[in-house]
């Protein structure tokens, strides 16, 4: 009986710490996408935010010849400048804590300029976070 009773609480416990694990954070990274009206932008300003316990920890450029500068005052937060050619489609690739809510993640436009270096109004402008 108590042999029994001992093995039904090892197994109790082993599936326990198997859907703990499962249930955890799991680091990578997400893709920020931009959605823009326009079709000769040359700069654009982004912060991502993470709501905290969650952290953004690198970023990434991804578009093809776009160029980053990027600064990070605290870990749940990083503000990018990208350059280039920039058109709708992936623009950044956010290293963080955690993927499987990007919902946690909020990223925001804060500028835009066109390639001739005009400032642009933000309005039309979006960015989205996902896989």
């Amino acid at each position: 009986m108590r042999r029994r009773l001992g093995t039904t609480v090892l197994l109790a416990l082993a599936a326990l710490a198997s859907w703990s694990c499962e249930s955890g954070p799991v680091a990578g990274e997400l893709t920020v996408s931009l959605v823009t009206p326009n079709s000769d932008d040359g700069a654009i300003l982004v912060r991502v935010i993470a709501s905290a316990p969650m952290e953004v920890t690198n970023a990434v450029v991804a578009c093809g010849n776009c160029r980053l500068f990027k600064e990070q005052p605290s870990p749940t937060e990083l503000r990018a400048v990208v350059t280039g050619d920039l058109v709708a489609g992936p623009l950044l690739r956010v290293s963080v804590t955690d993927t499987k809510t990007p919902s946690s993640y909020t990223v925001q436009i804060q500028q835009v300029a066109s390639r001739t270096f005009q400032v642009r109004a933000t309005t039309g402008y979006s960015l989205t976070v996902g896989q």
